[in-house]
């Protein structure tokens, strides 16, 4: 399709293919970060630390003609992805602290989703992108927001509160799991901008959840696995357009919707306290 959608085509498309999400927090991130992108017929567009290719596999399904490429430092992420994903979509394995197999101005745009806080040095890696965006090319980059709430994980909350410290790994990291780091605002903002972007817009959101809201995602979809109720597994599937729910998948997925659409009503504190911190640059 090389014509041009209406915006409100392309948002109906993806409400639908984030009807499977669980996860509230990566539900509006998601659609945060594709709208961010404003994705035009005939875009080359690069995700970096693509994982399971899950942004890949919204933008491949909005029924825009474009051009999509992934890369990613572990392999077993990136045979998950090769497992969803059209094999159109090009992928390779490669370290953002190396070098990233790709000429210099090569994309329009690109995805940098939960990465930074995983890189020893995280201005290096914002170059090592900037290098490959052409001149005007977009990047949209999401990280955990340092000043998370409370009930997204109430364990290193209290932990960091009263006693300076977090848990680093293991069940209860949480939001810490594997990151070197969390970030505010004014240090995402900052590293950005040393590398050469100029900020154009900048978000926080997801303010409620349940506690260990990711974790109750994952421990519901393996016991919904494990019982009769099995066959309907796939309405917990991100990569799947839900069709039918069973009876204890509604229950489960109303109980996170209700309590999602409280950061509609009452998105908290902005610019304060939310789980992501989602940032729109231009290469100038």
């Amino acid at each position: 399709m090389s014509k041009q959608l209406s915006n409100t085509t392309i948002n109906n498309k993806l409400n639908l293919l984030l009807t499977n999400t669980a996860d509230m927090a990566l539900k509006r991130r998601a659609k945060v970060i594709v709208e961010m992108l404003n994705i035009q017929p005939g875009d080359k567009i690069l995700d970096v630390g693509c994982g399971d290719g899950y942004y890949l596999h919204l933008m491949s399904n909005l029924g825009i003609q474009i051009n999509l490429y992934g890369c990613d430092f572990d392999k077993a992420s990136l045979v998950s992805a090769k497992n969803y994903l059209n094999k159109n979509i090009s992928l390779v394995e490669a370290d953002l602290m190396s070098s990233l197999p790709y000429e210099s101005s090569t994309f329009d745009k690109v995805v940098m989703s939960e990465v930074c806080e995983h890189l020893p040095n995280p201005i290096y890696g914002l170059n090592e992108v900037n290098r490959v965006l052409k001149k005007g090319g977009v990047v949209v980059i999401s990280v955990p927001n340092k000043n998370y709430p409370l009930l997204w994980d109430p364990v290193n909350w209290f932990l960091e509160k009263l006693f300076k410290t977090h848990i680093k790994s293991g069940f209860f990291a949480g939001i810490w799991n594997q990151h070197i780091r969390l970030y505010s605002k004014e240090q995402i903002l900052a590293e950005i901008k040393s590398a050469g972007f100029e900020v154009i817009d900048a978000h926080t959101f997801t303010f409620w959840s349940l506690p260990f809201n990711h974790y109750i995602v994952n421990l519901g979809a393996r016991i919904l696995s494990r019982t009769k109720e099995s066959r309907s597994f796939s309405s917990f599937n991100k990569f799947k357009i839900k069709s039918k729910q069973s009876k204890m998948s509604r229950i489960v997925y109303g109980l996170f919707t209700r309590i999602d659409k409280l950061n509609d009503i009452y998105p908290g504190p902005q610019n304060q306290s939310s789980v992501s911190i989602v940032v729109k640059g231009v290469k100038a």
